[in-house]
Protein backbone atom coordinates (compact mmCIF):
# COMPACT_ATOMS: atom_id res chain seq x y z
CA UNK A 1 0.00 0.00 0.00
CA UNK A 2 2.79 2.40 0.97
CA UNK A 3 4.75 1.53 -2.21
CA UNK A 4 1.67 2.20 -4.39
CA UNK A 5 1.24 5.61 -2.77
CA UNK A 6 4.87 6.49 -3.38
CA UNK A 7 4.63 5.43 -7.01
CA UNK A 8 1.45 7.42 -7.47
CA UNK A 9 3.03 10.50 -5.90
CA UNK A 10 6.10 10.15 -8.11
CA UNK A 11 3.91 9.82 -11.19
CA UNK A 12 1.94 12.93 -10.16
CA UNK A 13 5.12 14.95 -9.73
CA UNK A 14 6.39 13.90 -13.18
CA UNK A 15 3.03 14.81 -14.75
CA UNK A 16 2.96 18.16 -12.95
CA UNK A 17 6.50 18.89 -14.13
CA UNK A 18 5.57 18.10 -17.73
CA UNK A 19 2.48 20.31 -17.48
CA UNK A 20 4.60 23.13 -16.06
CA UNK A 21 7.09 22.77 -18.91
CA UNK A 22 4.30 22.89 -21.48
CA UNK A 23 2.78 25.99 -19.84
CA UNK A 24 6.15 27.71 -19.67
CA UNK A 25 6.86 27.04 -23.32
CA UNK A 26 3.47 28.47 -24.32
CA UNK A 27 3.91 31.76 -22.46
CA UNK A 28 4.47 34.90 -24.54
CA UNK A 29 7.97 36.32 -24.83
CA UNK A 30 9.10 38.74 -22.14
CA UNK A 31 8.81 42.50 -22.59
CA UNK A 32 12.56 42.66 -23.23
CA UNK A 33 11.97 40.70 -26.38
CA UNK A 34 9.07 42.90 -27.49
CA UNK A 35 9.28 44.62 -30.84
CA UNK A 36 5.98 46.47 -30.46
CA UNK A 37 7.54 49.85 -29.69
CA UNK A 38 9.98 49.64 -32.58
CA UNK A 39 7.26 49.82 -35.22
CA UNK A 40 4.21 51.13 -33.36
CA UNK A 41 2.45 54.34 -34.26
CA UNK A 42 1.03 56.00 -31.19
CA UNK A 43 -2.06 58.20 -31.04
CA UNK A 44 -3.22 59.75 -27.77
CA UNK A 45 -6.84 60.93 -27.67
CA UNK A 46 -7.95 63.43 -25.05
CA UNK A 47 -9.38 66.89 -24.64
CA UNK A 48 -7.42 70.06 -25.27
CA UNK A 49 -6.29 70.06 -21.66
CA UNK A 50 -3.54 68.61 -19.52
CA UNK A 51 -5.74 66.64 -17.13
CA UNK A 52 -5.60 62.86 -17.17
CA UNK A 53 -3.39 62.67 -20.27
CA UNK A 54 -0.52 64.96 -19.30
CA UNK A 55 1.59 62.33 -17.56
CA UNK A 56 1.47 60.32 -20.79
CA UNK A 57 2.64 63.34 -22.76
CA UNK A 58 5.56 63.78 -20.36
CA UNK A 59 6.49 60.12 -20.86
CA UNK A 60 6.51 60.58 -24.64
CA UNK A 61 8.69 63.68 -24.24
CA UNK A 62 11.16 62.02 -21.88
CA UNK A 63 11.44 58.96 -24.11
CA UNK A 64 11.69 61.16 -27.23
CA UNK A 65 8.95 59.15 -28.95
CA UNK A 66 6.76 60.54 -31.70
CA UNK A 67 2.99 60.34 -31.32
CA UNK A 68 -0.17 62.01 -32.56
CA UNK A 69 -1.60 64.25 -29.86
CA UNK A 70 -5.27 64.17 -30.86
CA UNK A 71 -7.08 66.85 -28.85
CA UNK A 72 -10.80 67.62 -28.75
CA UNK A 73 -11.41 71.33 -28.31
CA UNK A 74 -13.96 72.62 -25.80
CA UNK A 75 -15.23 75.83 -24.27
CA UNK A 76 -17.34 76.75 -21.27
CA UNK A 77 -20.93 77.89 -21.72
CA UNK A 78 -22.70 79.06 -18.57
CA UNK A 79 -20.07 77.29 -16.49
CA UNK A 80 -20.40 73.94 -18.27
CA UNK A 81 -17.89 72.46 -20.74
CA UNK A 82 -19.08 72.17 -24.34
CA UNK A 83 -16.95 69.90 -26.54
CA UNK A 84 -16.60 70.23 -30.30
CA UNK A 85 -18.92 68.16 -32.53
CA UNK A 86 -16.13 65.85 -33.65
CA UNK A 87 -16.02 64.38 -30.14
CA UNK A 88 -19.69 63.44 -30.22
CA UNK A 89 -19.35 61.98 -33.69
CA UNK A 90 -16.37 59.83 -32.70
CA UNK A 91 -18.12 58.68 -29.54
CA UNK A 92 -21.25 57.71 -31.49
CA UNK A 93 -19.05 55.81 -33.94
CA UNK A 94 -17.74 53.67 -31.06
CA UNK A 95 -14.19 55.01 -31.12
CA UNK A 96 -14.13 55.41 -27.32
CA UNK A 97 -15.72 52.04 -26.49
CA UNK A 98 -12.49 50.57 -25.12
CA UNK A 99 -12.62 53.12 -22.29
CA UNK A 100 -16.39 52.90 -21.74
CA UNK A 101 -17.02 55.91 -23.98
CA UNK A 102 -14.55 58.09 -22.05
CA UNK A 103 -11.13 59.61 -22.60
CA UNK A 104 -8.15 59.34 -22.62
CA UNK A 105 -7.41 56.54 -25.05
CA UNK A 106 -4.14 55.35 -26.53
CA UNK A 107 -3.96 53.75 -29.94
CA UNK A 108 -0.92 51.56 -30.57
CA UNK A 109 -1.12 50.48 -34.17
CA UNK A 110 -4.47 48.67 -34.39
CA UNK A 111 -4.73 48.14 -30.62
CA UNK A 112 -6.57 50.47 -28.24
CA UNK A 113 -5.90 50.96 -24.52
CA UNK A 114 -8.25 52.70 -22.10
CA UNK A 115 -7.83 54.07 -18.56
CA UNK A 116 -5.20 56.74 -17.98
CA UNK A 117 -3.24 54.76 -15.38
CA UNK A 118 -3.12 51.66 -17.58
CA UNK A 119 -1.86 53.83 -20.45
CA UNK A 120 0.81 55.38 -18.24
CA UNK A 121 2.06 51.99 -17.09
CA UNK A 122 2.08 50.60 -20.61
CA UNK A 123 4.10 53.53 -21.94
CA UNK A 124 6.47 53.44 -18.96
CA UNK A 125 7.11 49.75 -19.58
CA UNK A 126 7.67 50.35 -23.29
CA UNK A 127 10.07 53.21 -22.57
CA UNK A 128 12.04 51.42 -19.83
CA UNK A 129 10.58 53.64 -17.10
CA UNK A 130 9.07 50.90 -14.92
CA UNK A 131 12.11 49.83 -12.93
CA UNK A 132 14.86 47.29 -13.53
CA UNK A 133 12.89 44.14 -12.69
CA UNK A 134 9.50 42.85 -11.56
CA UNK A 135 10.08 43.89 -7.94
CA UNK A 136 10.97 47.45 -8.91
CA UNK A 137 8.02 47.56 -11.31
CA UNK A 138 5.72 46.70 -8.41
CA UNK A 139 7.41 49.35 -6.25
CA UNK A 140 6.96 51.95 -8.99
CA UNK A 141 3.32 50.91 -9.23
CA UNK A 142 2.92 51.22 -5.45
CA UNK A 143 4.54 54.67 -5.38
CA UNK A 144 2.15 55.84 -8.10
CA UNK A 145 -0.79 54.44 -6.13
CA UNK A 146 0.35 56.38 -3.06
CA UNK A 147 0.25 59.52 -5.18
CA UNK A 148 -3.19 58.62 -6.47
CA UNK A 149 -4.34 58.30 -2.85
CA UNK A 150 -3.11 61.85 -2.23
CA UNK A 151 -4.91 63.14 -5.33
CA UNK A 152 -8.12 61.38 -4.30
CA UNK A 153 -7.91 62.85 -0.80
CA UNK A 154 -7.43 66.33 -2.27
CA UNK A 155 -10.43 65.82 -4.55
CA UNK A 156 -12.64 65.10 -1.56
CA UNK A 157 -11.63 68.41 -0.01
CA UNK A 158 -11.94 70.45 -3.21
CA UNK A 159 -15.21 68.95 -4.38
CA UNK A 160 -16.48 69.69 -7.88
CA UNK A 161 -13.46 71.01 -9.83
CA UNK A 162 -15.78 73.16 -11.95
CA UNK A 163 -17.72 74.42 -8.96
CA UNK A 164 -17.30 77.82 -7.30
CA UNK A 165 -14.61 78.36 -4.69
CA UNK A 166 -16.77 78.95 -1.63
CA UNK A 167 -15.54 80.21 1.73
CA UNK A 168 -16.08 76.72 3.13
CA UNK A 169 -13.94 75.17 0.38
CA UNK A 170 -11.23 77.78 0.90
CA UNK A 171 -11.12 76.93 4.58
CA UNK A 172 -10.84 73.22 3.81
CA UNK A 173 -7.99 73.83 1.39
CA UNK A 174 -6.15 76.01 3.92
CA UNK A 175 -6.14 73.02 6.26
CA UNK A 176 -5.18 70.71 3.39
CA UNK A 177 -2.05 72.64 2.42
CA UNK A 178 -1.02 73.52 5.97
CA UNK A 179 -1.64 70.20 7.71
CA UNK A 180 -3.00 67.33 5.63
CA UNK A 181 -0.65 67.49 2.62
CA UNK A 182 2.53 67.75 4.74
CA UNK A 183 1.35 64.62 6.55
CA UNK A 184 1.10 62.78 3.24
CA UNK A 185 4.49 64.10 2.16
CA UNK A 186 6.07 62.90 5.43
CA UNK A 187 4.93 59.34 4.79
CA UNK A 188 5.89 59.42 1.12
CA UNK A 189 9.34 60.74 2.03
CA UNK A 190 9.99 57.54 3.97
CA UNK A 191 9.47 55.26 0.95
CA UNK A 192 11.22 57.44 -1.65
CA UNK A 193 14.75 56.59 -2.77
CA UNK A 194 17.68 58.96 -2.39
CA UNK A 195 18.46 59.61 -6.07
CA UNK A 196 15.26 58.33 -7.67
CA UNK A 197 11.83 57.47 -6.33
CA UNK A 198 12.51 53.78 -6.97
CA UNK A 199 15.76 52.00 -7.80
CA UNK A 200 18.70 53.54 -9.63
CA UNK A 201 17.03 55.20 -12.59
CA UNK A 202 14.25 57.58 -13.56
CA UNK A 203 10.83 55.94 -13.62
CA UNK A 204 7.13 56.62 -13.85
CA UNK A 205 7.19 57.16 -10.08
CA UNK A 206 9.37 60.27 -10.43
CA UNK A 207 7.24 61.67 -13.24
CA UNK A 208 4.01 61.04 -11.32
CA UNK A 209 5.40 62.84 -8.26
CA UNK A 210 6.32 65.82 -10.45
CA UNK A 211 2.79 65.90 -11.83
CA UNK A 212 1.24 65.77 -8.37
CA UNK A 213 3.20 68.81 -7.22
CA UNK A 214 3.02 70.92 -10.38
CA UNK A 215 -0.16 69.96 -12.25
CA UNK A 216 -3.88 69.70 -11.73
CA UNK A 217 -5.86 71.81 -9.30
CA UNK A 218 -3.70 70.81 -6.34
CA UNK A 219 -0.40 71.48 -8.10
CA UNK A 220 -1.67 74.75 -9.57
CA UNK A 221 -1.60 76.19 -6.06
CA UNK A 222 1.98 77.19 -5.15
CA UNK A 223 1.38 75.87 -1.64
CA UNK A 224 1.71 72.31 -2.99
CA UNK A 225 5.35 72.90 -3.95
CA UNK A 226 6.06 75.08 -0.92
CA UNK A 227 5.04 72.24 1.38
CA UNK A 228 7.89 70.14 -0.05
CA UNK A 229 10.51 72.30 1.65
CA UNK A 230 10.45 70.08 4.72
CA UNK A 231 10.93 66.90 2.71
CA UNK A 232 14.31 67.06 0.94
CA UNK A 233 14.14 63.72 -0.89
CA UNK A 234 10.78 64.46 -2.47
CA UNK A 235 11.84 67.98 -3.38
CA UNK A 236 15.06 66.74 -4.99
CA UNK A 237 13.15 64.11 -6.99
CA UNK A 238 10.62 66.67 -8.22
CA UNK A 239 13.33 69.20 -9.09
CA UNK A 240 15.31 66.56 -11.01
CA UNK A 241 12.35 65.84 -13.29
CA UNK A 242 11.69 69.55 -13.78
CA UNK A 243 15.34 70.05 -14.81
CA UNK A 244 15.29 67.44 -17.59
CA UNK A 245 15.87 69.12 -20.99
CA UNK A 246 13.05 67.05 -22.51
CA UNK A 247 10.64 68.20 -19.82
CA UNK A 248 11.66 71.83 -20.22
CA UNK A 249 11.22 71.56 -23.98
CA UNK A 250 7.75 70.02 -23.67
CA UNK A 251 6.58 72.63 -21.19
CA UNK A 252 7.82 75.37 -23.51
CA UNK A 253 6.17 74.03 -26.65
CA UNK A 254 2.94 72.44 -25.43
CA UNK A 255 -0.33 74.21 -26.27
CA UNK A 256 -1.66 76.79 -23.83
CA UNK A 257 -4.74 75.37 -22.12
CA UNK A 258 -7.11 76.41 -19.34
CA UNK A 259 -5.97 73.52 -17.14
Amino acid sequence: MQQSSLLAASSFRRSATKRHMRLASSRPASRSASVVSASAKYELLYFNARGAAETCRYLFAIADKEYEDNRYKFSFVEGKPQVEERHGEDKAAGKFAQNLDRLPLLKVGDAVIGQSKAIERYLAAEFNLMGADAIEAAQVDAFCEHIRDISTAFGRERGNPFGPMTDETKAKLDVWYAETLPGWYARLEKVAGDSFAVGAALSLADVTLHQLVTAGQMGADPRAAAALEGYPKLKALMDAVAALPSVKAWEAERPETMF
